[in-house]
Formats: C-alpha cells, structure tokens, sequence
C-alpha cells in the first residue's frame, strides 16, 4: 500500500505571543527565500519535463550550504523542508506537463497580497505538545498554546491529536493574514489487514479445502445521472438528479441576488456559498458512508474505482458534468476505508459500461437501447446499466492484475486467481466463474437498495 503510515491533517488554530509574531515571520522571510532559490536552480530555461530538477538530493547538495550562509545560519531544518517543498512541487509540473499541460515555474513571493504564508516544520525544529506547540525561529524558540473548542468529543483534535495510537510528523505553520495556525499531521502504522479480516480463508477447491490468502473486490461506478454512487453489491446511493436540481436552484438563487445588488443582498450571496458548500459536502460524505457499508457488508480487502483523471477535458461543457462530485466522493470514501485497512485501487474506465460483465459472454455492445438497464445481446443479461458497469469495474481489476503479472494483454478472468473473488449482491465470483452462493448468469432487474447514508 505505498507508504507505511496513516496520515490525518488536524487544523489548530495556536496563540503566538505578540512579543514573538514578528520572529515567525522573519523566519517565514528567510524560508520564502531558501524556497525561491531552489526554484530558480530547479527551473532553469526548461525546454522539455525531464530539463526540470526533481530529485530533492540533488538540490539539497547543491544549495544547502549556500543557503545557510545567505540565510544567517537559518535552522538546518527549515533549509531542508524549504528545499524539499519546491523539489515535490517540481515533481508536480513534471507530471502536469507530461501529461500535456500548460505549466509555470513555481514561484514563492516573500510578501503576497494577503500577507499569507506556511512553513514546513519537522519533529526537529518544532516540538510538538498535546496541548502547545515549540517552534524555531531565527532568535530562538517560542512556544504556543493551541486555542482548543469546549467540547472536544468528535472533534478531529480529540479523534487524532489526543487518541495515543497516533503520534506527530512533519506539520506546517500557516498564517492566513490574520491568525496563526498549526496544520497538524499526526500519523499512525496503517492496518495490514482490514478491521474485520482474519490473515487466511479456507478456500474450497476441487481438491478440497485449502487455506490461502484471500482477496475480495468491490467495484464502483460513479454517475452524473440517476444514482451517483453504485457498487457491484447492488449498493445504490446518492439520487444525482435531485443534486442536479439542487444545484440549479442555487445558481438562480444566486443569480436574483447578484442583480437585485443590495448590501443585504451581497450577505446573502455569500451566506449562500457556505450553505451550497456544506450540502454538497454531506452528499458526498453520505455516498462515501454507502461505499464503506458495502465494503465491509461483504468483507471486500479492495474497493475499486475507474481512474477518471481529467475527465473534464474529455466530457460535456454541461454543469452537471463540470461540476460533478466525484473526485470528492472518492477521496472520502478511500479516507474512511483506509481507516479500515481496505485497499483503493483504479482501473481503466474502457467500455465498463458497454461490456457484458457475464464471464462466460465477455461481448461488448455500442449501444443499449434503454439508458438504464443493460440488455446482452449475446447472452441476454439484464441488468441495471450502472450496476453491470460496477461489476465490470471489478473484473477489469482483475483483468489488470492478471496482465501485469504475467505480461499478457487482453480481458483473461479464468486461471490462476481461486483466492479472488468479486463481490455481489448475494455471494461473490471467482475469476473463474464460480459463483457462491448463486448463479452467476443471473437475469434478475435489480431494483435500487435506496440513496444516501
């Protein structure tokens, strides 16, 4: 699973003594500076991605040194965190350029308008307290008190903060122009297993039982249109036209509020935002708790998602397309499973809603002739279209899977996977086909489970 800890970011808002506000920023002058050198020296006349400099090494033994000399001796660990911030964000336009973007070199003004800024601080130039935090500064250290709520109970400081399983990693001090405040990671080893697994599963095979290690998948399709959120344990959650609809109301809200043009006018059109904002957010949030059920309901290690990375530049101008929630779906949900110890993982979104997700047919149609159901034309499946497609979603994982391994192209479910299996609506499906404890060809129509939490 790639890094070996869990990491959660708690926002502290934190008192700095006003004696002391002016060393913060001082140190953010000095960080800022360190920050744009390392930009000028990573970003010099690229004319291709690989002209950049990404590699933090290479930086940090070219310009360390020198640095802490311009700097006055700065903490040697403000240099560093200064230079490895740019290099990450070099690797960033790397990428963004490969992938054919338009980018800039990063730049990192001492003053901007809004007099905001962070510095990135490691577990040796800050010390991080349960209740206060000890940060170095260019004239010594200074320690502040975390401004903390009434009632702590289910609050991210209690959950991460106070809970002994987690502990602090490398965090920033943000200034927003007017506050400071401490963005804490707090981290903690990740599960090996998820909450509910035993290491080994009895599989039963034509020569008996034998005791393996067991992967199950769940696949999700997410939608613009009718439910946002399906899973291929026929989970169906979150009605996406009452979002849409939703959505439409806002914008007319907004747009008699912006002509109507009033002081008490311009307060409601900004009241407006953070209400739009928190009713989307819990949409997500709810579509994401239906992902999670479904997950452990039936026991899933994976959840699987189509890798729908700049899907935007390949789809409608449409708002409900542009505006679609879900990237935000998926990062809540893979948040919350990884708590868990559930893997997330993507596939490649290719025809997972035009192929039949029968095994046995593996035929791939242009067109259904009704836009919520799927009819095999092969076959004669008949499923609900977007559940077909989460089915499909699944069996490309394994597809994938089979392909890396053993370097073949093509769609393969059959051999070699016994320990897989793909979560239903009732039982689950080797890639071999077999289906416990119903039939696979089932042509059942399924109707929808129902919509949100």
């Amino acid at each position: 699973m790639g890094d070996e800890n869990l990491n959660r970011v708690v926002r502290i808002p934190i008192l700095v003594p006003e004696n002391r506000v002016n060393d913060i920023h001082a140190t953010r002058f000095k960080t800022a500076y360190c920050q744009q050198q390392t930009s000028d020296y990573c970003w010099q006349k690229p004319k291709h991605p690989d002209d950049l400099v990404t590699k933090n090494e290479d930086a940090e033994n070219a310009l360390y040194h020198p640095l802490r000399e311009d700097t006055d001796q700065l903490h040697a660990n403000l240099v560093q965190k200064a230079i490895k911030d740019v290099t990450g964000n070099m690797k960033t336009a790397k990428r963004n350029w490969d992938a054919g973007d338009r980018v800039n070199k990063p730049t990192y003004d001492i003053c901007r308008e809004d007099n905001s800024y962070a510095i990135t601080y490691d577990k040796r130039a800050a010390t991080f307290f349960k209740y206060k935090v000890s940060l170095a500064t260019v004239n010594g250290r200074v320690e502040c008190d975390y401004v903390l709520p009434r009632e702590l109970e289910g609050t991210p400081y209690e959950r991460y903060v106070l809970d002994p399983a987690w502990s602090f990693g490398t965090s920033k001090l943000v200034f927003d122009g007017e506050r400071f405040w401490l963005h804490a990671v707090c981290k903690r080893p990740k599960l090996t297993a998820p909450v509910w697994a035993t290491h080994d599963t009895v599989v039963e095979t034509d020569g008996g039982s034998d005791t393996q290690s067991s992967t199950r998948i769940l696949g999700v399709d997410l939608n613009v249109k009718h439910y946002s959120v399906v899973t291929s344990a026929a989970g169906f959650y979150g009605k996406a036209d009452e979002l849409n609809n939703r959505r439409e109301q806002f914008e007319r809200a907004r747009g008699g509020l912006q002509q109507t043009g009033t002081r008490s006018a311009h307060v409601s059109f900004h009241e407006m935002g953070g209400r739009e904002w928190r009713h989307f957010d819990e949409y997500a949030h709810e579509c994401a708790n239906g992902i999670v059920e479904d997950a452990l309901r039936t026991r899933c290690t994976h959840v699987v998602f189509e890798n729908l990375t700049r899907i935007r530049k390949r789809i409608s101008n449409a708002p409900e397309y542009q505006q679609w929630l879900f990237k935000r779906i998926r990062e809540y949900a893979e948040d919350k499973l990884e708590l868990l110890g559930i893997e997330t993982s993507t596939v490649n979104p290719r025809n997972t809603s035009k192929r039949c997700s029968n095994t046995e047919c593996d035929s791939c149609t242009k067109r259904n002739p009704s836009k919520k159901s799927f009819e095999c034309v092969e076959c004669g499946l008949s499923l609900n279209r977007d559940y077909n497609a989460a089915r499909n979603i699944a069996l490309q994982w394994f597809a994938e899977k089979s392909e890396s391994s053993r370097g073949q192209a093509g769609r393969t479910c059959q051999s070699g996977r016994a320990t897989s299996q793909l979560a239903l609506k009732s039982g689950t499906l080797s890639p071999s086909g077999v289906f416990t404890p119903k039939a696979w060809l089932s042509t059942d129509k399924l109707a929808p489970l129902g919509a949100g939490s």
